[in-house]
């Protein structure tokens, strides 16, 4: 899970990611290191800073498909998505 680190994410974010996440998950984050990557990137792209809060609260959603993920967030207005996604990281729930 050390490659998080490399995307801008805390140590203590990590550890506590590691702590609260069913193993299970943690192997498939690991697996997918790719795919995890490329969506947390399109999230940093996209503009929103609090893309670390948004992993540790719906992880399983950074393992879809790229191009899913990137679909996911197309359809809505970029600045307006940004702002909502700042302002609340909970609404990723419903996209």
């Amino acid at each position: 899970m050390m490659y998080l680190k490399e995307l801008g994410f805390d140590e203590d974010i990590i550890n506590l990611i590691c702590k609260n996440i069913p193993s299970l998950a943690i192997n498939q984050l690991k697996e997918n290191k790719e795919t995890v990557t490329a969506n947390i990137n399109n999230l940093k792209e996209l503009g929103v800073t609090n893309y670390t809060d948004a992993f540790v609260k719906f992880y399983n959603m950074f393992l879809i498909d790229t191009k899913t993920f990137d679909d996911i967030f197309s359809k809505y207005d970029r600045e307006d998505l940004v702002a909502k996604l700042e302002k609340n990281v909970a609404i990723m729930e419903y996209l």
